[in-house]
């Protein structure tokens, strides 16, 4: 598929600076239906669905007004038609996105980040440059970009219902395919892919992506892409343009795993400064002084060890790779389900360590019980004793379990360093198999589970540095009566915060959205519920 690239970012009405993105719209099948709800008056709002709390809030990170004219006027341009009509498709839950069915009979895609998107010349350029390499460098096949790029439009077409057990099996084995070759290329560093020019234009810090030498052939291609800011989401708040300060790009693992603990202090320091009244007060940490000074002096203990608890060098990879591959961003062949005609949805995409991209994709990942390495899922013991229904939900299950079983089988096989990584974090004897995923999100999990894997670091010192090669002073203490106290509360907190875990997540989901079709049963559930949730809230804040 031929790429032309065209860089574009207007201001298209008022103060704030638009990315668009203009792409040629898939001929060939999604792997689900679309679920979009029109609203023909509401371009600028997000209209995909509802919030049960905060949806004021939410709603207004997700509104952008923009000249409608101006973009039939991009479109045409970058096609050579005139646009005779524009419909709001589904939007994801960080971009607008438009079907525009041009005068010659083609159809293009235009998306407009959210505020919430985070900085959009950071986001957009990224994706640019990030789409151009997949497709010039790595041979992934990605859409063809008219104006800006990316991609977001979901077709009609349901295909993986369909798609017989043979083929699904060849599917997962494509996708494994395509994950070697993003983890085969050797980047020089990590935060994000952009055109050289794009960061010279705007001074900020970057350098070479890869060297010339890896791709014979492709030098010129190479010489274009250069390491800049991570587009990461988690390193913006979501509300417009934002300093680059703290945002890479970084040379070493250790500087950008410092830079998230950083992050974290930042965030829990404005949870300190910020009015938190309303439900999502209860969602969040509690903000009292004393559990903040604590929680940032425990940042910055991570940073202290940091250097000494690593993972091994070759975990430490820089490593590109798409955050969050399901259903709606895998389009195929009509004609052969199983053979990937493109890859959608690569904004945010980042570059960070191997270690902490390793996971399965959403589409082949679940939540049944998994047996992990040469272990064969089967259906259980007692399947003979089951009703029907129990029966047909077991042999669903089992479909999952061996569709996510043949994606580690044929990981292990095709791309072990991705299967090493995974494998090198389910250990569960150490504290360092959980303490990076912990840090990255500890702004919003309290300061406790973190203490707990200092306090592990601090017990396992000797043998954790030993593996690495040196055994220097623990840079980090705890009294016996500290991890006492310590422990007791971790174990009330652990009660409590799986008590209130379990409610949020069965009530509000992950963020609280929910579709138009749920939402009147959504909320009358969590109407009913939200004292229970408040008052769990409360008891494990006060632990």
């Amino acid at each position: 598929m031929a790429t032309r690239q065209l860089m574009l970012c207007r201001r298209i009405l008022g103060k704030k600076r638009l990315g668009i993105t203009i792409i040629h719209r898939y001929s060939f099948h999604s792997l689900t239906a679309s679920r979009c709800r029109q609203k023909s008056n509401a371009l600028f709002s997000y209209t995909s669905g509802r919030w049960l709390y905060d949806e004021e809030s939410q709603l207004r990170k997700r509104y952008v007004e923009f000249n409608v004219d101006a973009l039939k006027h991009y479109a045409s341009q970058a096609t050579g038609s005139i646009c005779v009509k524009l419909n709001k498709s589904p939007e994801g839950l960080h971009n607008k996105v438009f079907s525009l069915q041009m005068e010659n009979g083609r159809e293009v895609i235009a998306r407009i980040p959210n505020p919430n998107a985070g900085n959009s010349r950071i986001v957009v350029s990224s994706e640019v440059a990030t789409l151009e390499f997949l497709h010039n460098i790595l041979d992934i096949p990605v859409p063809k970009v008219l104006t800006w790029s990316s991609s977001a439009l979901q077709s009609n077409a349901v295909v993986w219902d369909d798609m017989s057990e043979r083929q699904r099996f060849n599917l997962v084995k494509n996708v494994a395919e395509i994950e070697k070759r993003l983890v085969d290329i050797q980047l020089s560093g990590y935060g994000g892919l952009y055109h050289r020019e794009t960061l010279v234009d705007n001074d900020s810090s970057f350098f070479e992506a890869i060297s010339p030498g890896q791709m014979p052939g492709k030098e010129d291609d190479i010489s274009k892409f250069v390491i800049g800011p991570t587009p990461e989401r988690a390193f913006y708040t979501g509300e417009g343009e934002e300093p680059l300060n703290g945002r890479g790009p970084w040379k070493s693992a250790v500087e950008y795993l410092a830079a998230i603990a950083k992050r974290e202090i930042s965030t829990i320091q404005e949870f300190n400064n910020t009015n938190t009244d309303g439900l999502s007060s209860y969602l969040r940490p509690a903000n009292t002084s004393v559990s903040s000074s604590l929680h940032v002096r425990l940042l910055e203990q991570f940073i202290s060890v940091l250097p000494y608890i690593i993972p091994p060098l070759e975990l430490l990879k820089p490593t590109l790779m798409h955050q969050d591959l399901h259903f709606d961003d895998i389009f195929v062949n009509k004609t052969d389900p199983s053979e990937i005609s493109g890859i959608i949805d690569w904004q945010g995409t980042y570059i960070s360590p191997i270690f902490l991209q390793a996971r399965f994709p959403s589409i082949f990942d679940c939540d049944d019980p998994y047996p992990w390495g040469a272990v064969q899922p089967a259906l259980p013991a007692d399947f003979h004793t089951l009703t029907l229904e129990e029966k047909g939900l077991a042999e669903k299950s089992l479909d999952r379990l061996r569709l996510k079983k043949f994606y580690e089988l044929a990981s292990r096989k095709m791309n072990p360093l991705l299967v090493k990584a995974m494998d090198a974090m389910r250990n569960d004897e150490y504290p360092t198999s959980f303490i990076f995923y912990i840090v990255q999100q500890s702004a919003l999990d309290g300061p406790i589970p973190l203490r707990e894997l200092l306090i592990q670091v601090y017990e396992q010192w000797s043998e954790l540095t030993y593996r690495n090669g040196e055994t220097p002073p623990c840079p980090i203490s705890f009294t016996e009566y500290e991890i006492l106290q310590a422990r007791q509360q971790a174990e009330k907190w652990g009660e409590a915060f799986s008590e209130f875990e379990n409610l949020r997540v069965q009530i509000l989901g992950k963020e609280g959205w929910v579709s138009h079709e749920q939402y009147e049963e959504a909320k009358r559930q969590f109407d009913n519920s939200k004292g229970e949730l408040k008052r769990l809230r409360e008891r494990l804040d006060q632990i």
